[in-house]
């Protein structure tokens, strides 16, 4: 059975063999996720979050038939 503990050394070792830009944007993420401080979203990151959290409390979500029409919609 893999431990918790077990995937992340796996997952480290991935790490640590990727190109140095790569490495650099994983030591960025990872530092951020270990950081202690609780993050403080900016004016315009809850101006963006409110209304979809407004949203989701009167549980108004996207219907089946409308996530389909995004997934199988054309990117190109």
């Amino acid at each position: 059975m893999t431990t918790t503990e077990d995937h992340l050394e796996t997952l480290f070792a991935k790490v640590r063999a990727l190109p140095k830009r790569r490495l650099e944007l994983a030591v960025e993420a990872l530092s951020e996720i270990t950081d202690e401080h609780e993050y403080k979203l900016s004016d315009g990151e809850r101006a963006v979050l409110e209304p979809a959290l407004a949203r989701a409390k009167r549980s108004e979500f996207a219907s089946d038939a409308d996530v389909d029409e995004v997934l199988n919609k054309s990117w190109s």
